[in-house]
């Protein structure tokens, strides 16, 4: 292997890294990659270290003794937590930062179950795989793109301060942005190596290979970004001592769940819960771009000084095979539903460019100076 391309390797493994850490931002769980920012799990994972997060349907089973990455309710707030399985009730798993003297569970947080736990963080003999400084190094070039993108704004006379999915969006598209002129740059070396070994013909070297995955990742990326960051899972918490005026434990109290689009593409929008007092009145919603739909959640309410926290899972697909196609693979699994997206755009650029490029390298004449764009255009596709 060349210097050239090790270096590549290297800068194409390191935008992709930051890429998928701020996809997890936006997405609010870890995806491949994730941080911690507090020293809970000291010293297995110091304040600002990263490791390696396995998604729960690629880890298997939650073991005791495993570092999992769950949606905790009540601790710190709520959001995604990193502390290890200590323990397990029929209720779900018990949890504790390996530096903190307490269970999760001996304060408010209740048992984790199987739904809420969203990856487990690689381990190699017992040892979770550390990445130190991961987390801080992408923490602070986060605030220093904030401060940047503010200053900026302020000088155009603009009055906007990005907030974490701003940013993370500001990310992902430095990140392709940066993998683009990578790829280019191979590219025209590419070409330069095969005019050294035929110079008699001048000519540079153009693949259809190459240009289907760099529109892949144009789209792609913030394509599943799209169905991914708002997806997941959220809880719906129903106070016995906070319930409606005339509502009795055991009458059912009705809560609504708003999924918003603003996007460019309709999207269908499947909400599932497991639990067994809780119904949606509609599971599957149609959102049009720049619109809002409203399902209506109702389930038992519980008796004074009791909570019923009801899990509602969220997943989202653009609209643009029948509904009846998208739902019968999302019941295969919400996994099989993305990747069928991904192949119909993969063959769709794959089948485009094979009808104006061909299939491999295609040799592009060299052009004369001055010669007009569509005189270009039309020497590139003939």
């Amino acid at each position: 292997m060349s210097r050239q391309t090790a270096g590549d390797a290297i800068a194409v493994v390191s935008v992709l890294a930051v890429v998928v850490i701020v996809a997890g931002q936006l997405a609010g769980q870890p995806v491949l990659l994730g941080y911690v920012t507090s020293g809970s799990m000291a010293p297995t994972l110091e304040a600002g270290d990263g490791f390696v997060a396995v998604p729960a349907a690629a880890s298997g089973p939650v073991e005791e003794g495993d570092v999992v990455v769950f949606e905790a309710i009540e601790l710190d707030g709520g959001g995604t937590t990193t502390h290890r399985v200590v323990g397990a009730t029929p209720d779900g798993y018990l949890t504790k930062g390996d530096n903190n003297p307490f269970r999760d569970q001996d304060g408010d947080e209740p048992p984790v179950t199987e739904d809420r736990i969203v990856a487990t963080a690689l381990q190699v003999n017992g040892e979770v795989v550390r990445i130190p400084g991961l987390g801080t190094a992408i923490t602070g070039v986060r605030d220093v793109a904030a401060g940047a993108v503010v200053g900026v704004t302020a000088a155009v006379g603009l009055d906007w301060s990005p907030g974490q999915n701003g940013l993370s969006g500001l990310f992902i598209g430095l990140g392709l942005v940066l993998l683009l002129f990578i790829f280019v740059d191979d590219l025209r070396n590419a070409g330069r190596r095969a005019q050294s070994r035929d110079r008699s013909r001048g000519d540079d070297g153009l693949d259809a290979r190459w240009v289907a995955l760099l529109l892949a990742l144009l789209i792609l990326v913030p394509a599943n970004a799209a169905m991914i960051a708002p997806s997941g899972t959220h809880h719906v918490t129903v106070d016995g001592g906070d319930l409606p005026a005339g509502t009795l434990p055991g009458d059912r109290v009705e809560n609504e769940f708003t999924a918003e689009n603003n996007g460019l593409i309709t999207m269908l929008v499947v909400l599932e819960t497991t639990h067994p007092e809780s119904e949606f009145d509609r599971t599957q919603l149609a959102v049009p771009r720049g619109e809002s739909v409203t399902a209506t959640l109702s389930t038992t309410a519980p008796g004074s000084g009791e909570r019923a926290t009801v899990t509602v899972s969220e997943h989202r697909y653009f609209l643009v095979v029948p509904p009846s196609l998208i739902l019968r693979l999302h019941s295969i699994h919400p996994a099989v539903a993305v990747g069928a997206f991904n192949l119909l755009v993969l063959g769709s650029i794959a089948t485009l460019l094979g009808a104006l490029l061909g299939s491999g390298s295609r040799r592009v004449r060299e052009r004369r100076r001055g010669a007009s764009l569509s005189v270009q255009l039309r020497r590139l596709f003939k």
